[in-house]
């Protein structure tokens, strides 16, 4: 099989990818897998890291821009289109997979007008307008939660679950230290500011220095937040990135965290209870949305985050220090978790191309 995954720009829509690519690899190793992406994006970064090819396009978002920069972003999904047609050509795909970013529109696009098989992956409770759009003319839809079911054609629509790194899943439950209460926190492969503010002023807060902290929080924040841990006597791993997300999370009793949808579906496969504080600017609130399937199945506490304080956050943790209330937290997101998620779209993408002998291993 040949095929073409689009996207990128965050580790939202990048690990997702390599969670098929790794799955389809792993099926077939001479199976060709293509990666279109910008040149601004993470991807750049980790699919090089990870060796695979990936080629460019131009492309950039409409939603929430005034009409000079919409005017622009349609001559950049214009050109992008162009661009992803010679791709297509030139590397004669079975599929294309788009799984978000702005660049999974034109090349998706592309694809359905030189009439090869396509799908789409959602990570989202709510879908944005990229995927909404190419919805309607994608061959399958593979969705993370039931709710985005409401957003497109039933018929095409597969309840998948998001995907999952290979090595999360193997090696996540390895390094686990009983002796101390450990939290893992982290805001996105960026950081985030809010967290990065709150969090260590709340652990300060509790002034129980058996715990631990890892502490993801991008490059902007990183001397800030690590000083801040250091005047509070707070045993903390402060890092601007984690490239090894399977030893940290083995290593946590707690995340705290933001809603992404890359962030969910791993702390539900590995049942890891959780503090979230949704990123308020997410594209339709999705962030929030996400937090909230988690916090009605008793799997996380929710704070949002006009409402986030570091005494409200310390008051969450404090209680959380009850081991039998973690426990069931763990169960409870275990429940939502879906571990399978990079086979199942496997299989259906085997399907799409037209190769049976693979759909099963």
């Amino acid at each position: 099989m040949r095929i073409i995954i689009a996207g990128g720009g965050t580790g939202g829509h990048v690990f997702p990818a390599i969670s098929i690519a790794q799955e389809i690899s792993y099926r077939n190793h001479k199976d060709e897998i293509l990666f279109v992406g910008t040149q601004r994006g993470l991807e750049n970064e980790l699919l090089t890291k990870k060796g695979y090819k990936i080629k460019h396009i131009s492309s950039r978002g409409f939603v929430g821009r005034g009409l000079f920069k919409t005017v622009v972003a349609f001559f950049y999904a214009f050109k992008g289109l162009i661009d992803s047609i010679s791709i297509i050509r030139s590397f004669r795909p079975d599929v294309v997979l788009g799984v978000g970013g702005y660049v999974s529109g034109p090349l998706v696009l592309a694809a359905v007008l030189l009439r090869i098989p396509t799908a789409i992956c959602e990570q989202n409770t709510v879908p944005g307008v990229t995927n909404r759009i190419l919805g309607r003319v994608v061959n399958k839809i593979f969705a993370s939660f039931d709710s985005s079911v409401l957003y497109f054609p039933s018929t095409k629509t597969v309840i998948t679950g998001n995907p999952i790194r290979k090595e999360i899943l193997i090696s996540a439950d390895s390094s686990k230290n009983t002796e101390s209460f450990s939290a893992l926190v982290f805001g996105g492969s960026q950081g985030a500011h809010s967290l990065n503010r709150l969090v260590p002023e709340a652990f300060s807060k509790i002034g129980n220095k058996s715990i631990s902290v890892i502490h993801q929080t991008g490059e902007k924040d990183y001397l800030y937040v690590k000083d801040l841990y250091i005047e509070n006597k707070i045993n903390a791993q402060v890092l601007t990135f984690i490239d090894d997300m399977a030893n940290a999370y083995g290593k946590s009793d707690l995340v705290i965290a933001r809603a992404g949808a890359g962030t969910i579906s791993e702390i539900t496969a590995l049942g890891k209870p959780s503090i979230l504080i949704p990123f308020p600017y997410a594209a339709h609130n999705h962030q929030l949305e996400n937090a909230k399937i988690l916090e009605s199945a008793g799997a996380a506490v929710l704070i949002e985050d006009k409402d986030a304080t570091a005494a409200k956050l310390a008051m969450a943790l404090t209680k959380l220090l009850d081991e039998d209330k973690l426990n069931t937290m763990a169960a409870n997101a275990k429940k939502l978790g879906k571990p399978e998620a990079s086979k199942k779209i496997v299989d259906e993408l085997y399907n799409l191309a037209g190769d049976s002998l693979c759909t099963e291993r």
